[in-house]
């Protein structure tokens, strides 16, 4: 289940990121933006960067869809009760319920998605830095 909820978030995380005020745009950042900016879904706020982490606030809005893309490693915390239909590469799909206050690692993996809810969902991502 765990890994299930990971595989969304890291879906989510990839689609349009909007940088914090002063802060860096990492080459994750960019890529994310170049790919994905005509993307109407998916709202991306970078909360904290430093050398070492980013930390990503994603909401995704009722009944969107995340186009596919590849996530790299991360954390992620629930802030909203979550029902989600992940399509892999291969053309299968799962769908997938967690609760607000789960927290998981997401492997690097690929993905899209579709929030299957009436109601927006919500979750930060901690995003490892490659050194």
């Amino acid at each position: 289940m765990k890994k299930n909820l990971v595989t969304l978030i890291s879906l989510l995380t990839l689609t349009r990121v909007v940088p914090a005020q002063n802060a860096k745009h990492t080459h994750e950042q960019a890529a994310v933006q170049h790919e994905h900016a005509s993307a109407d879904g998916g709202n991306f706020k970078l909360e904290f960067e430093n050398e070492s982490v980013q930390v990503v606030r994603i909401k995704i809005g009722p009944h969107e869809k995340i186009p596919m893309h590849d996530l790299t490693p991360r954390a992620v915390v629930l802030l909203t009760d979550q029902d989600l239909k992940l399509t892999f590469p291969n053309g299968t799909t799962r769908e997938e319920r967690h609760s607000a206050g789960e927290t998981m690692w997401l492997s690097a993996q690929r993905h899209a998605g579709e929030n299957l809810s009436d109601q927006p969902i919500e979750f930060i991502a901690v995003i490892p830095k490659q050194k």
